[in-house]
């Protein structure tokens, strides 16, 4: 019987300043997203910091944003001439 996993995020805040890292992992339970969280951490060559969290959201999320902030890099306005 195949189980379902859930989606969780990894909240791994930068040291030295405010903010934080946000990595999607998906587990079927607590104890797997940290395992995982960790096989994150050794593929990316990183130590989870004190204060490292995970979040569960059981039944996904969805972002309500149109415009994501920032710039693409390599954009032109050339598509927008008449």
């Amino acid at each position: 019987m195949e189980t379902t996993k859930t989606l969780w995020m990894l909240d791994v805040p930068y040291e030295g300043i405010r903010g934080s890292l946000l990595v999607p992992l998906y587990a079927e339970d607590e104890h797997e997203a940290w395992i995982e969280a960790h096989r994150w951490a050794l593929r990316h060559e990183r130590t989870l910091p004190q204060g490292t969290t995970l979040i569960h959201f059981p039944n996904g999320f969805t972002v309500y944003r149109r415009v994501l902030p920032g710039i693409f890099e390599g954009s032109t306005s050339e598509g927008n001439e008449s």
